[in-house]
């Protein structure tokens, strides 16, 4: 695994750890390039406890992938 790829897995899964911690946050979504087919195939809501790992082996993308997490709250505050 390359020093990129194994920073990008640390860095992914430390989100990923911070969102499934976070009480306020039910489901995550896993984003990514519309223009990836790797990242079409991950794309999607997910439970919190059921989302796939980033980033996505096999993708294809020259710089690797860019899929992120973004949480779905249930209670937005100003």
């Amino acid at each position: 695994m390359s020093d990129h790829v194994e920073y990008r897995t640390q860095q992914q899964a430390a989100a990923l750890e911070k969102l499934q911690a976070n009480p306020r946050v039910e489901l995550v979504r896993v984003a990514g390039p519309h223009d990836c087919n790797t990242a079409q195939m991950v794309q999607g809501v997910y439970r919190k406890d059921d989302v796939p790992m980033l980033p996505v082996e096999g993708c294809s993308r020259p710089n690797g992938c860019i899929c992120a997490y973004e949480p779905v709250l249930n209670d937005i505050y100003p």
